[in-house]
């Protein structure tokens, strides 16, 4: 268990999905990032599981095949073991355990339920993302602007203006400015008149940033009573920008990185094919010329013997599986197939199982498949309690 646990760890930080042959398939959801309550949460993954996935893609061997340099087939072989020693741990306690990513439980209808374990890692692209609280630049202005009043500090003054503020302040400008253009006596003496235009002061604002709580302030100074607020609502909107740009460009770098892995799956599968369907040819090749095999009385009396040594006893407590099928003519058709008259069908959990020999505890079941051959000969053998 601990073998395909380490190497589904793995893959899943660089895979959207990860098939188990014969257990199921991992798959890894994508969550963007979002905003609620003031927080700006980053984008994660979350693990759930599809036991109806299991078919091989090849993808869990390949890794085993890199990683301990070992043949596709011992890889295939090793991950078939640790899949039966997960399902008989999985019937004989009720629960069965993956260390780093979840817990395997079986409900009152026999289904498998899964639940990852929420220190998993599924992915090394969003790891150490904070969540960001985001505060109302006004309102943290205000409160730095009251706590420096009463430190007497007056190197930066932070203002905190209010609409209605501007709009007072407008009307008195507006007042004075009429006041003074009346009282003071204008001379017009030729046709071309010159006006002053008054330019009004633009604000300065610097964005300080508080690496403690994560938090925006604003530094105002020479502010403009009637500008203010447009400033301010513009520097929000760009540093909103600025936050979500950040995140779009993580998001095309993951994207990329997704595609070259699939690219390189694609292009591994290829070549297997390939390899596959050059090793079929040769088959092909070899099965046209005429070839007599005759079995020699040692063979035939080895193959009676290993038929004869099966242990099947109806008082047993456990069964070595050869099949599972999803009805009983499914099964009577799969023992027909293969000749041995011996072999028995168990009705359990909905499912028909074929199997060819029992045992009164788990290990001497097991032993029974060994000596007998049944893992070699029948692919996924695994023992079951009755």
């Amino acid at each position: 268990m601990n073998l395909i646990s380490r190497h589904i760890e793995y893959l899943i930080r660089y895979n959207d999905c990860v098939i188990v042959p014969g257990w199921g398939a991992f798959i890894a959801q994508y969550q963007p990032a979002t905003f609620n309550n003031n927080q700006l949460l980053p984008p994660s993954r979350s693990l759930i599981f599809n036991p109806s996935l299991t078919h091989d893609d090849g993808l869990l061997a390949s890794s085993i095949v890199r990683q301990s340099a070992i043949g596709y087939d011992m890889a295939i072989k090793q991950i078939s073991d640790e899949v039966n020693a997960l399902r008989h741990q999985l019937d004989a306690s009720g629960e069965v355990a993956l260390s780093k990513i979840g817990t395997f439980t079986r409900n009152d209808e026999g289904t498998m339920l899964f639940e990852p374990f929420n220190t998993s890692s599924s992915s090394t692209s969003f790891f150490g993302l904070p969540t960001l609280t985001v505060t109302p630049i006004l309102t943290q202005a205000r409160i730095e602007a009251n706590e420096t009043s009463k430190e007497g500090k007056n190197d930066t003054i932070y203002v905190p203006i209010r609409r209605s503020w501007t709009r007072i302040a407008a009307s008195i400008v507006v007042m004075l400015g009429l006041g003074f253009t009346l009282s003071t006596p204008i001379v017009n003496d030729n046709a071309n008149q010159a006006s002053v235009i008054t330019t009004p002061a633009q604000p300065k604002i610097e964005l300080i940033e508080q690496a403690n709580n994560s938090k925006l302030v604003l530094n105002i100074s020479s502010v403009d009573s009637t500008d203010t607020h447009i400033t301010v609502d513009t520097l929000q909107r760009k540093q909103y920008q600025a936050v979500m740009a950040y995140y779009k460009q993580r998001e095309e770098q993951r994207k990329a990185r997704q595609e070259a892995m699939l690219k390189q799956i694609e292009e591994q599968q290829q070549k297997q094919q390939e390899a596959l369907a050059n090793t079929n040819q040769v088959k092909t090749t070899v099965a046209q010329q005429p070839a007599k095999v005759v079995a020699t009385p040692t063979q035939a009396q080895a193959q009676v013997q290993t038929q004869t040594q099966v242990h099947i006893n109806s008082t047993d407590k456990y069964c070595v599986v050869i099949a599972s099928l999803t009805s009983r003519a499914q099964a009577e058709k799969f023992i027909a197939s293969t000749g041995n008259r011996n072999l028995q069908i168990l009705e359990k959990d909905g499912k028909f199982r074929v199997y060819a020999a029992t045992g009164a505890t788990y290990n001497e079941a097991l032993a029974i498949a060994r000596n007998n051959g049944l893992l070699t000969r029948y692919n996924g053998t695994w023992v079951c309690k009755k």
